[in-house]
């Protein structure tokens, strides 16, 4: 070769690298034929194509760590529709995602399969570029949807793209200087905003006919804080000697076995012959100091006042009283300087009673004294770790943590759905459920808890562990609730028939337990009455989205049905409520001075959704305009024996606050339903009607807090000269008379008395019925 020539240019190397440092023979195939036999074909690249050749690699190293199968045809099926679906097609975000992935691997490999064709066929180096640019932006796409895939969460994704969702419900907060409530989604406000008469009481313009609506309302709250006032006990210091309250031997037998025969079957609190021993103990041995069984003594006795037959030497005034002392003397025992000593089992049974004794008593919950407090206090003692993991602890102390664990979440998811709040019980426990045996099994000496005859018994914990199993569900319904994103329609339906379901295996374990004649089994209709209301609370509070958006989109129809079933199940329960009532049964009293989910039909939770089922069902018939209509006066007939039940619930709730219960929200609101239902029927104005309903309602509440203050005066002769504010004489009283065993003549002539504004308080009555006490034990 000459010098002054130009050198030529080497050929480009088509080789491999790998191929190249060993000095063989490549056949240019990828991998090539050297390399696969080598067993170096992850490594096998060119370097003209290094970049696109990184990619494969990459790509095939990540295939085949996710065995993805190859790409399957993608079929045009529709997913099979359960019943309860109603129509709704829905295709779950995994399935797409995995279609998603498929096709994009499918492509991918197509990709590449034609790069190594160029790359032997010598192409062009532009096509070359291009097509790593594709195979790298489908490579990224790949990754991108394969980590959607995997951060999709498991138990909401079936559900996450339901065509058929809808927006959350917004919370609310009212807050003032005196006063902050938060109102969650299942609160019964989100029920009666499509109502007229919500529009109408935020209205800011100022017609007489409102303004004169807002003073009976103000003078009616004026006079109803001031008997709260009164009746309120204001305790610096706990009772000086609390065993001098109570009663004597005989009435506290009576008030223990009125306990025992209705919230202890259910919640499983104490050991009831470790009870009996200690309460024996403490008649023949006082004590004057506070002391764990004294704190569960007296909060017995206090729920036993709520279910007492009246047949006893105090009055209920007087009784009333004594439970609010005792209840205060709990709390301030928990909470005051012996908090450290209550920081076990004793501590949580005491909690326990104290959350239930409020709500029967008619003090309601407290955010400061709350179950998620006790849920706190239980897993400080570790009652959400199953017993078997701490092998000292003995079988009965074992089994007792369990039913106290399963009372403890009850009760927390009970609030839960009072509250409007979401769930606190942790998302992970492992505690089993108790075991359906009998107390006298759990004897301190018992070295081994027997359960050889079977689940199929009926035990003293049958109740419990039959509300237990459905804890999960209703931990799933309380999420979906507090969701704070949209609302699957198809994720509520499922849960919903499940609830259902266990609604009627309840009803019908029930039915067992009442046809066992095994001896000391005892199953009451308070405890089916009780348990059927709370599962049909839950139903009611899941499907409430759905309700309200089903009067304008008719896929929602199967929440509004289900919806009306639950609420009309529970108001059916006020039937047995017909006061004034010499002898009402014990699901009857708590109606009566409960709080919250322990009001049953008497709540607002019932009240609005039978109120927007018929104010829904008068604007569907205006609609459509067909008169005479053989399905028409079907539904008509319906329609009127709902009108009846809010008639006679309105009428139970005007007869509770003459008996001296100052609560006016229910009767209000539920006055004024009516009264928009009433107008839509006649073709009357609704806001004239709603205005003068609301106004004649809380002047019946005002003359029945009237009453019962002055037949109050009239029995303890209280001075009559002293007033408050609106010439009311003042009902300076701890509490009120609320003995359900007044004469009926007696109440006729007060209510007699008041003839402008009470007349109506009492529609109808009945005989009274019988009701089995238990004995003595």
């Amino acid at each position: 070769m000459n010098q002054g020539e130009s050198r030529k240019r080497r050929r480009p190397a088509k080789s491999c690298e790998p191929c190249r440092q060993r000095k063989v023979r490549c056949d240019l195939k990828q991998p090539c034929g050297p390399c696969t036999r080598t067993k170096s074909s992850v490594n096998c690249s060119y370097r003209d194509e290094g970049a696109l050749s990184k990619q494969q690699n990459q790509f095939r190293v990540q295939q085949r760590r996710l065995a993805v199968p190859p790409p399957q045809p993608r079929e045009n099926a529709h997913p099979e529709l359960t019943p309860t679906s109603i129509g709704a097609e829905i295709q779950s975000p995994n399935d797409n995602l995995q279609h998603t992935v498929r096709d994009l691997e499918a492509r991918l490999a197509d990709l590449e399969a034609r790069v190594t064709r160029g790359e032997t066929n010598d192409v062009s180096s532009t096509r070359c570029s291009r097509a790593e640019q594709d195979l790298r932006a489908l490579s990224d796409k790949v990754q991108t949807v394969q980590d959607q895939l995997t951060r999709a969460p498991n138990a909401t994704a079936p559900y996450a793209r339901d065509q058929t969702s809808v927006a959350a419900i917004a919370p609310r907060m009212r807050h003032s200087a005196q006063k902050v409530k938060f109102m969650g989604p299942s609160h019964w406000s989100h029920k009666m905003d499509p109502l007229s008469i919500s529009q109408l009481m935020m209205t800011k313009d100022p017609e007489p006919a409102l303004n004169d609506v807002k003073k009976i309302i103000k003078e009616c709250r004026d006079l109803r804080q001031s008997i709260k006032a009164q009746r309120s006990v204001r305790l610096h210091d706990p009772l000086p000697n609390v065993r001098s309250t109570i009663p004597s031997k005989g009435e506290c037998d009576e008030l223990v076995q009125c306990y025992l025969r209705t919230f202890e079957p259910i919640y499983r609190i104490i050991h009831v012959p470790s009870f009996w021993a200690e309460y024996d103990e403490f008649w023949s041995e006082p004590q004057p100091t506070l002391t764990p069984f004294l704190m569960k003594l007296v909060l017995i006795l206090a729920i036993g006042t709520v279910f007492r037959s009246g047949e006893a030497s105090l009055t209920r005034d007087e009784y009333h009283q004594l439970a609010q002392n005792w209840i205060y003397a709990a709390q301030w025992w928990l909470a005051g300087p012996s908090e450290k000593s209550t920081r076990n089992l004793d501590g949580l049974q005491v909690s326990c009673l104290l959350l239930i004794s409020r709500k029967a008593c008619g003090f309601g919950a407290s955010p400061w004294l709350s179950a998620g407090s006790l849920m706190k206090m239980a897993l400080a003692t570790g009652l959400h770790r199953d017993p078997a993991n701490f092998p000292s602890l003995p079988p009965s102390q074992a089994e007792i943590r369990r039913r106290l664990w399963a009372t403890v979440v009850e009760l927390e998811l009970q609030e839960s759905l009072d509250l409007a709040l979401p769930c606190l019980v942790p998302p992970s426990w492992d505690t089993r459920a108790p075991s359906s045996i009998d107390d006298h099994t759990l004897a301190a000496n018992q070295m081994a808890v027997s359960d050889a005859d079977g689940d199929d018994r009926v035990t003293h914990a049958s109740i419990q562990t039959l509300l237990h199993d459905s804890v999960r569900l209703r931990m799933q319904v309380l999420e979906v609730i507090h969701d704070c994103g949209d609302q699957s329609y198809q994720r509520a339906l499922d849960l919903g028939s499940k609830l259902r379901a266990i609604c009627r295996r309840t009803a019908a374990a029930f039915g067992s337990m009442n046809n066992s004649t095994r001896q000391g089994a005892e199953s009451s209709g308070f405890q089916a009455k009780f348990i059927d209301i709370q599962l049909h609370r839950y139903i009611l509070a899941l499907y409430t989205p759905f309700m309200v958006q089903a009067r304008k989109d008719p896929r929602y129809y199967f929440a509004r049905k289900t919806c009306l079933e639950s609420a009309a199940m529970i108001a059916a329960y006020a039937n047995a409520l017909d006061l004034p009532s010499d002898a009402p049964d014990d699901i009857c009293r708590l109606f009566i001075t409960g709080k919250g989910s322990f009001k049953g039909p008497l709540s607002l939770d019932v009240i609005s959704p039978l109120g927007l089922e018929l104010v829904t069902q008068l604007e569907e018939e205006s609609f459509t305009g067909l008169d005479g209509d053989p399905l028409d006066k079907l539904a008509g007939a319906s329609r009127d024996h709902l009108i009846h039940t809010l008639e006679h619930i309105l009428n139970q709730l005007f007869q509770i606050i003459a008996m001296g219960t100052p609560s006016t929200k229910r009767a209000g609101l539920a006055a004024a339903v009516l009264g928009q239902i009433r107008a839509m029927k006649a073709g009357q104005d609704v806001k004239a009607t709603v205005y003068e309903a609301i106004a004649q309602s809380f002047k019946d509440c005002f003359s029945a807090l009237q009453m019962s203050a002055q037949r109050k005066e009239s029995t303890e002769g209280f001075d009559s000269t002293s007033t408050v504010g609106l010439g009311v004489p003042d009902p300076s009283l701890p509490g009120f008379d609320m003995d359900l065993t007044v004469s009926r003549h007696r109440l006729s002539a007060l209510i007699d008395s008041q003839t402008d504004t009470t007349a109506g308080l009492i529609l109808w009555r009945r005989p009274p019925e019988s009701v089995p006490i238990s004995g003595p034990r």
